[in-house]
């Protein structure tokens, strides 16, 4: 069990961002509007470079309050701009926030008194996704469904709960200097791995529904492409180090990824395969309306016919990019 982190405890918001000036604004409003007293708050935003106004959007912020900072994080990755970040803090609890997510009012203040109901060493809520868009309310809809993400539970859970990892998080200092900050050796997917030492180190991660942050996914085919894609070469990276990371459900779609090739070979080449492979796929079209039909209930037409194909681009996209990190070198 942790220690008590006593009454009311310094927290450090760490925020990374990079180009994001159409939704930093909309984060910092967030942080700005926590009950939590901003005499005990510390808002430390990195920066890696960004070309737009986020810069500027920050520096007015940091000029009416005077808790929120901006740092430069010269190594641009999301990883590296945390460590600088809580490097340059002070506080006894880190909670992170990405530039394209944000805080119900309420929220330190709840993650606080969760920290020390429960003695986690990190806790975190739900991911809850709001799209501007027909494609991004879909990839919303479906990033949310168990069919969609497999074990993220921190998409769909509604019961509090010890897991393998949590989005953002707020966690304890102590947790950080016992098992290490973030590894900046990985763009992406450096939550789950930090969360995955925590845990080796004896310590516990707890979701809890009563926790949701606001999230802008994105907004187009390939963007949601290349980023489950990288979240799989990223996931494999980390396995070849230490392959407890891995669940049975993250082998699902690599598998697919390599089967679906054969499948389709031995259906051309043998006509009496050809039916296997015609039922697999309509199996697998089936599941995807019906997951997509659950997934979009009282959404707009317009959303709830594209969530099915969101399925198969994340399910593919992160197969081979797990594939492509398993077969990376470095």
């Amino acid at each position: 069990m942790s220690e008590p982190l006593g009454e009311l405890p310094m927290v450090s918001v760490v925020i990374p961002a990079l180009d994001e000036e159409r939704h930093i604004a909309d984060c910092l409003d967030s942080v700005v509007a926590q009950t939590y007293p901003h005499e005990r708050m510390e808002v430390i935003v990195a920066d890696g470079g960004s070309t737009d106004a986020t810069r500027e959007i920050v520096a007015g912020y940091a000029a009416r309050h005077p808790f929120i900072r901006l740092i430069d994080n010269r190594d641009r990755i999301q990883a590296a701009g945390l460590n600088r970040a809580i490097e340059s803090s002070r506080g006894d609890v880190v909670a992170r926030l990405d530039a394209h997510a944000a805080w119900p009012p309420g929220h330190l203040s709840r993650c606080v008194r969760l920290l020390e109901e429960t003695g986690a060493d990190n806790v975190g809520g739900t991911m809850s996704a709001v799209g501007d868009t027909p494609l991004a309310d879909a990839i919303g809809c479906a990033t949310a469904s168990p069919f969609g993400v497999g074990g993220a539970r921190y998409r769909y859970a509604t019961r509090q709960q010890d897991v393998d990892t949590v989005w953002l998080g707020c966690m304890r200092r102590s947790a950080l200097e016992r098992a290490g900050l973030y590894d900046e050796s990985l763009a992406v997917h450096e939550d789950y791995e930090l969360n995955h030492r925590i845990r080796r180190s004896g310590g516990r991660v707890v979701f809890s529904p009563e926790l949701p942050v606001t999230y802008w996914p994105r907004e187009a085919w390939g963007a949601l492409a290349r980023q489950y894609f990288r979240y799989g070469a990223a996931k494999a990276r980390v396995a070849r180090g230490d392959a407890g990371v891995l669940r049975p459900h993250h082998l699902v779609p690599p598998l697919a990824v390599a089967l679906a090739p054969v499948a389709m070979l031995a259906g051309l080449c043998r006509p009496r395969r050809r039916r296997t492979v015609l039922l697999l796929g309509s199996g697998y079209a089936a599941a995807c309306g019906v997951a997509g039909a659950l997934a979009s209930r009282g959404r707009p037409p317009a959303v709830r016919r594209r969530v099915p194909f969101v399925f198969p681009v994340v399910h593919l996209s992160w197969g081979a990019g797990f594939w492509a990190g398993l077969l990376r070198r470095q």
